[in-house]
């Protein structure tokens, strides 16, 4: 077994930020409005509010839960989306795509195998589904390595909405002998810190059920410093304390992001969170006592998808929720969406109130 190592711009440094959002959705609207006169496809404005922020950080990793699969494109079902939005989202500052989720198999063998195509052609790092067990034992866990960090990266989903997986396709289901050979398999690697982003739960609950608590206390005890959810197309609970007997390190858990971008409009599914977290070395420790200790520090940020027009142009709007309610006439917001954004921040912000992380919070200067 061998693995590969990404490495994005090696420098030897003493911090590391990362950025995780949710689930990258390509409902029938968001295709439409995407649709130029052209013909051809731009979703450039869906991420012009927070491609800065994703900029500002060393690496960004998002869910991509859709297929590549070629036209005709549609939505809900079965995705399929225009190859000019991994171009897109890729252009504004993801750097990392799980492509593991309950709609990897819409496109069927053919969409699934394309999908993974544009994803290499375009020299974008994807993790969570594969063409064989070769090349997932190659790819997975995912090794990668910027500023100096050495990072160890592992996903899973619950299912794949009942559609088969045919051989000799891979696709990383949630298998707790397998999530403990995996996190074992990242720690033989040289991983000084390990992270597990998995799809689970149950749809539009904003509390994480049994399941998930449970999956979380195995991935943090076998090895993972962070777990990071997505699936319910919610922001549910998280906490930075899963482990209480563990005074080490906090033991964060997320438990859904919530919708990178959606065309969902019923209440808590407009929006979503980005989680924020910097890694920083304590270098006293090391010069002390000889042993390198990495330091955790998360925050999250709220924002809400805008659909409507900005300058003339019809599109979806990734805001940021707190800047837009302080700042609408910024983002140019009818009254009836300003309403809707407070809605969503205020609720987010009591969801997440007890569970340690800090808002972080983010202005846009257009």
């Amino acid at each position: 077994m061998f693995c590969v190592l990404l490495s994005f711009g090696l420098r030897a440094q003493d911090s590391l930020k990362i950025i995780f959002a949710g689930d990258l959705m390509g409902h029938g609207g968001q295709i439409k409005a995407a649709l130029t006169e052209d013909g051809k496809y731009d979703y450039t404005s869906c991420f012009k509010f927070i491609a800065p922020y994703l900029q500002s950080a060393n690496l960004a990793i998002a869910n991509f839960e859709l297929t590549l699969a070629g036209p005709p494109y549609k939505g809900y079902p079965q995705f399929s989306s225009p190859d000019q939005l991994l171009v897109d989202a890729s252009n504004a500052g993801f750097d990392i795509f799980t492509t593991v989720n309950n709609h990897c198999m819409d496109g069927g063998k053919k969409g699934f195998m394309r999908t993974l195509h544009v994803f290499d052609s375009l020299g974008v790092p994807h993790l969570g589904t594969y063409r064989n067990t070769e090349e997932r034992e190659k790819n997975h866990p995912m090794m990668v390595e910027r500023n100096g960090f050495k990072l160890g990266l592992v996903t899973y989903t619950y299912g794949t909405n009942g559609l088969p997986v045919p051989d000799p396709l891979v696709v990383n289901m949630i298998d707790t002998m397998q999530m403990k050979a995996d996190l074992a398999r990242a720690k033989e690697l040289g991983a000084e810190y390990t992270i597990a982003l998995i799809h689970w739960g149950e749809e539009y609950q904003t509390k994480a059920n049994a399941e998930q608590e449970m999956l979380a206390k195995l991935l943090l005890e076998n090895g993972a410093d962070i777990v990071i959810g997505g699936h319910p197309h919610v922001v549910q609970n998280a906490t930075m304390d899963a482990l209480p007997q563990n005074d080490i390190a906090p033991q964060i858990v997320v438990y859904s992001m919530g919708n990178l971008v959606s065309n969902q409009r019923d209440i808590n599914t407009d929006g979503g969170i980005m989680i924020e977290l910097t890694l920083r070395r304590n270098t006293q420790a090391l010069k002390h006592t000889g042993n390198q200790t990495i330091e955790q520090k998360c925050s999250y940020m709220p924002y809400w998808v805008y659909r409507g027009e900005y300058e003339g142009l019809y599109q979806y709007y990734i805001l940021p929720s707190n800047d837009a309610c302080h700042n609408p006439e910024k983002y140019q917001l009818p009254p009836a969406d300003l309403k809707a954004l407070t809605v969503f921040d205020e609720n987010t912000r009591l969801r997440l109130k007890d569970s340690g992380l800090k808002e972080r919070e983010y202005v846009w200067e257009k």
